[in-house]
């Protein structure tokens, strides 16, 4: 049954948007952005002529990669290039140049356009700020129950005459407490890491790296229970630059957990073309050995880097976004059953991150569009959130 995406609204963000969250009520966004966090009002009426400002509520020395909002305990989780993991209280007092006693902002409490506009810049200190990695943060991810944080990082070194990675000099594959930041779990992986997910029933964790490895730990008891490889999304340059590039990008359990699926961009000869089929992959990891079940129909995909993957809540569809090199869509509905592309869109960004409402009926595309020159020093807003409605024709 085909799937129309609606574009609703978008709304503009001082720099680009790496990572998303959306309270549960779909009346606050928090953005992971490459200068800081971010807080915006999302109106109800998309229509409306005001549009929100977003407001930067905190920062990390480097690119913000990854966010999370902890809905149960009123809590934003947040990572960084800088390698570090914060934790915020949202009911905490943001301190202002403009208020000396600050002002109240509880999680899912509207910001009116005029509020947030004045001031855009306020401060709500972490609670908890460590580093957690020797280098970046690539991804993070919540896990359903809120429970547990992991995070993904890595260095790519050449290691060997053919340029095969270095072996990391730290695990980095971890998971935390999402309450305290202890450490629970760290697992080693070859590097650089850069996308992990948990399963729906917060059991599992996967990651997967540049080489195309895949990995999937239990967490209660920090056993790896598979590990495989699949060559498809990794490059090795031939024109201009003589290293591996590509790899996987996004990983997610299926709605199940059965199966795991895995996107990113197929093979290139010319490292900075980003020419690769857009692609993602479905296995059955608790075969043995593990079996790949499902993969883009050749014909239904362009060229392009492919950074996230979403379910839709009932689970009977994906969505899959990213950057577009060349073709008719750069967000992607698909039949989780078959396989079959079933919708898609064409925004002008690079989308980092795809999310639905519970309902299942607004997509949220978050990302970036180019990055402007600086007029009178300042940058003008090139990062962006896109709302469309999910409607079956």
């Amino acid at each position: 049954m085909p799937i129309a995406l609606e574009k609703l609204d978008r709304i503009a963000f001082p720099m680009g948007v790496m990572d998303l969250s959306v309270h549960s009520d779909g009346l606050m966004a928090y953005a992971a952005c490459m200068d800081g966090i971010y807080q915006c009002a999302l109106p109800v009426d998309p229509k409306a002529t005001d549009k929100p400002t977003p407001m930067r509520i905190g920062q990390h020395t480097s690119y913000v990669s990854g966010i999370a909002l902890m809905e149960s305990n009123s809590s934003l989780v947040s990572t960084s290039y800088d390698g570090t993991l914060q934790i915020r209280d949202l009911s905490t007092r943001l301190a202002s140049e403009n208020d000396k006693d600050g002002v109240v902002a509880p999680v899912n409490a509207p910001v009116s356009v005029t509020e947030a506009a004045s001031p855009k810049i306020v401060e709500l200190p972490p609670r908890f700020s460590q580093r957690v990695h020797d280098f970046w943060s690539w991804g993070m991810a919540l896990s359903p129950d809120e429970r547990y944080i992991a995070s993904v990082s890595g260095q790519y070194l050449a290691g060997a005459e053919d340029y095969s990675p270095l072996n990391a000099s730290e695990p980095n594959v971890k998971v935390f407490d999402s309450t305290s930041g202890k450490l629970i779990h760290a697992f080693e992986m070859l590097p650089s890491v850069q996308c992990v997910a948990f399963d729906p029933k917060s059991q599992f964790v996967a990651a997967g790296n540049l080489m195309g490895d895949l990995a999937v730990w239990e967490i209660a008891s920090g056993q790896k229970l598979a590990e495989w490889r699949t060559p498809d999304f990794t490059s090795w340059g031939i024109i201009k630059s003589h290293c591996y590039i590509g790899g996987i990008y996004a990983v997610a359990f299926s709605p199940d957990s059965e199966s795991l699926y895995a996107a990113g961009m197929g093979e290139m000869k010319d490292p900075m073309a980003g020419n690769g089929k857009q692609k993602w992959q479905r296995f059955r990891w608790r075969k043995t050995p593990v079996e790949k079940h499902q993969e883009i129909v050749a014909d239904q995909s362009g060229e392009g880097l492919m950074e996230t993957l979403a379910w839709t809540p009932s689970g009977e569809h994906f969505v899959m976004a990213g950057r577009l090199r060349g073709g008719n869509w750069n967000a992607a509905v698909f039949s989780t059953e078959s396989g079959q592309l079933v919708g898609q869109a064409k925004t002008g960004m690079r989308i980092t991150t795809a999310r639905f409402s519970p309902d299942g009926q607004v997509l949220y595309l978050a990302g970036m569009q180019g990055q402007p020159a600086p007029k009178k020093d300042s940058f003008p807003s090139f990062g962006y959130l896109e709302r469309y409605q999910v409607k079956t024709t």
